[in-house]
């Protein structure tokens, strides 16, 4: 997967949606992830498992499971410092053990 998710239509009426394929895998096979959610819940939809960093934006709108919305402010709201911080505790974390 690239970085940042580039827009497609790849069959998404959505064209910001990005595949959580990549995040199931990795959780299942026990690699620590750093997940983005909007829209959609984490309890619901994962990542499962220990080890794992939920980043999304405390609104009272989140989660709304709507496939199009006029906002985006719960994708929006989430910076990329916020994200950067996060990947970069989980990778200290993890040479650390090493």
């Amino acid at each position: 997967m690239t970085w940042p998710p580039r827009r497609h239509s790849g069959g998404s009426r959505n064209p910001d949606h990005v595949p959580s394929g990549p995040m199931h895998i990795a959780a299942a096979a026990g690699t620590p992830v750093v997940a983005l959610f909007g829209p959609t819940s984490p309890v619901r939809t994962g990542p499962y498992g220990r080890g794992h960093e939920v980043i999304r934006a405390d609104l009272t709108c989140s989660p709304c499971f709507r496939k199009e919305c006029g906002t985006k402010k719960c994708m929006d709201e989430i910076s990329v410092d916020r994200v950067f911080e996060a990947v970069r505790k989980m990778l200290d974390s993890v040479s650390s053990t090493e």
